[in-house]
């Protein structure tokens, strides 16, 4: 699977200690040969690596394809329908949108795809205008194929939108995939980041350090 362009770990800082290790991996393995072909189909359409994706499904959903939470996010990648609808938006307006990522959509959404494409505004905007729904629905999401799909999407989307001087804030994109789109990261180095999310959210500060922390999921993916 495809390198990241980013130090990892990219902190020192620990959620997982040596003892979990073992483990982590074997389910990361356990996930990763279950969900080979959708996460290397995905890993290929958006050009997010495929170990990113793995690390993502890990910590969202453990594996489990049919899991909702209270909030209505759905499946391996926990997306809610909106932010699926709006995924698709954002990846034509920002010119990323290709053929193969249409063509898995449209197996799932048929003539649905329309409504995201032809959308003006984010769906949270079109509803002050009387929009009455997305496309996407929950029981799309609960497809492991168009869930992977999205989420790689969506993870491509922001990781575009932070790479900033000095390189890819991968610390940033993933803590707007945890709070949401228009979350908006402190300014400052990674360290610095942390400290002020953390203050705020330890959910979402958690959220990082499993994935790009010391023991973290993309470390271990890297032990031989």
């Amino acid at each position: 699977m495809a390198a990241l362009s980013v130090p990892i770990p990219m902190t020192p800082r620990v959620f997982y200690s040596n003892i979990a290790l073992p483990q982590n991996k074997a389910k990361l393995a356990q996930i990763a040969k279950k969900y080979y072909k959708e996460i290397k189909q995905a890993e290929t359409l958006t050009n997010v690596p495929g170990a990113l994706i793995l690390s993502i499904i890990f910590t969202e959903s453990a594996g489990n394809p049919s899991i909702v939470s209270y909030v209505g996010a759905a499946g391996l990648m926990q997306l809610k329908p909106q932010t699926a609808n709006d995924v698709i938006y954002l990846e034509k307006k920002a010119g990323r949108l290709t053929p193969g990522e249409i063509a898995v959509i449209k197996k799932y959404l048929g003539n649905r795809i329309n409504g995201p494409l032809n959308q003006s505004f984010l769906s949270h905007k079109i509803r002050e205008n009387n929009y009455t729904g997305n496309s996407v629905t929950q029981a799309d999401m609960l497809n492991a194929e168009f869930n992977i799909l999205m989420g790689a999407m969506y993870l491509g989307i922001l990781i575009d939108q932070h790479h900033e001087v000095g390189g890819l804030r991968l610390d940033k994109a993933l803590l707007r995939y945890a709070r949401g789109y228009f979350f908006k990261p402190a300014a400052g180095n990674v360290e610095q980041v942390l400290d002020q999310v953390k203050g705020k959210s330890t959910e979402a500060y958690s959220y990082v350090i499993k994935i790009l922390g010391k023991n973290g999921l993309l470390e271990t993916q890297a032990l031989v």
